[in-house]
């Protein structure tokens, strides 16, 4: 059995002084990018598509998740929430590109509790510690908005030593081959892993699994809004649905906590779930405040149910995971996200009052008239 993160004050402090980063990589973006005027997320700045999400828990689930905050039987079980997909630097720039993919949806327990997944499309972790990743952000700020993708590999690479040291190679050149997987993809209807998260006694992680046909390769010509343009051509015509997965810890060596960077053994998944993104037509008022809310909200990969009983841990029971969660809140502190009461009935019932819809739009046309790029949501 994995042992669980139960930090020191010291190690909490430590993971307290690496979050403390974050507002600097968000100003070094706004400082190299010419697109971004004002902080905003440090990593998945860009979106491509959002709406609303449901979700279904199964009916037989495994005793660790039975019970645990959505994963509920009946009713319970059926919850109504917001979903994300974007790119994964904290910048705009060409679909095309070298990046990750992520996917975020969110939900609340029947109590009132945030649990979010918060995903990419690849089975492992671009570093395996916190200090490293805050490295690689560090240096992807230090390469934004240089004038090509070859020249801003370069600078990515050499601000990457001077952040990680001699970790920067092997650093490089996983996340290299990490990303070429979106460079080959013609889709974002496609894989995603989330980090370890802990349920009772038990560590894993979740998978989302397309359940409709997938592209494979990539079309010839593919444009700078190819995955946003093919995204919304799907989802337009119809439910976009994945399968929610549980990867259960098995060992150090099948399923690795200490590093991160290897892929989990995965024959032993089961299926608890599914996640749909519903038909959608984005032309519509309703469809385009959703994915304003989408943008201007928080998540964080600490709102989860370790137990089922008492109050929610104070960090997660992974390092990495701890270190995500705090780095998470000083992104939104810094970018000023919405409070989450300003959008709490949206998890009952999806709707977005007039005060939430005015704060919504004013932030929207405030950001396009400064010149910081938000999604093209056409106007009000």
């Amino acid at each position: 059995m994995a042992a669980f993160f139960n930090p020191t004050p010291d190690e909490r402090k430590a993971l307290e002084e690496i979050a403390r980063g974050i507002p600097g990589v968000q100003q070094t973006l706004v400082a190299n990018h010419a697109q971004l005027t004002r902080p905003d997320r440090g990593a998945h700045q860009q979106q491509l598509a959002a709406s609303a999400v449901r979700f279904e828990a199964a009916g037989q689930l495994p005793k660790e998740l039975d019970g645990l905050g959505i994963f509920q039987q009946g009713a319970a079980g059926h919850r109504l929430g917001i979903g994300r997909i974007s790119t994964g630097l904290g910048c705009p720039h060409a679909e095309t590109e070298p990046d990750f993919l992520g996917l975020m949806v969110a939900f609340t327990t029947a109590a009132g509790r945030r649990i979010d997944f918060i995903t990419i499309n690849d089975p492992t972790s671009p570093t395996d510690t916190p200090e490293e990743f805050l490295a690689l952000l560090q240096a992807t700020a230090d390469a934004a908005g240089t004038a090509n993708m070859f020249a801003q590999q370069a600078k990515l690479l050499l601000s990457l030593a001077r952040h990680a040291g001699l970790k920067a190679p092997a650093i490089g050149i996983h996340v290299t081959r990490q990303t070429d997987r979106t460079v080959r993809s013609s889709s974002a209807y496609q894989q995603y892993w989330t980090g370890i998260v802990r349920a009772r006694d038990v560590l894993g992680k979740f998978t989302f699994v397309p359940v409709g046909a997938t592209a494979t390769g990539h079309e010839q010509g593919r444009g700078p809004k190819h995955l946003t343009e093919d995204w919304r051509a799907r989802q337009s015509a119809g439910p976009l649905e994945f399968r929610l997965e549980w990867i259960r810890f098995l060992s150090e060596r099948e399923t690795p906590t200490a590093n991160l960077t290897a892929p989990w053994q995965d024959g032993h998944r089961t299926v608890v779930g599914t996640v749909t993104f519903p038909k959608t037509d984005p032309t519509t008022r309703a469809a385009k405040l959703t994915a304003l809310l989408a943008s201007e909200l928080g998540a964080n990969a600490g709102n989860w149910d370790e137990t089922s009983d008492g109050p929610r841990a104070t960090l997660p029971a992974t390092r990495f995971t701890a270190a995500r969660s705090l780095a998470y809140r000083e992104s939104q502190k810094n970018r000023g996200a919405l409070p989450e009461d300003a959008y709490a009935a949206f998890f009952t019932d999806g709707s977005i009052s007039d005060t939430l819809s005015h704060e919504l739009i004013r932030r929207y046309q405030e950001k396009r008239a400064a010149g910081h790029w938000v999604p093209n949501l056409g106007d009000f």
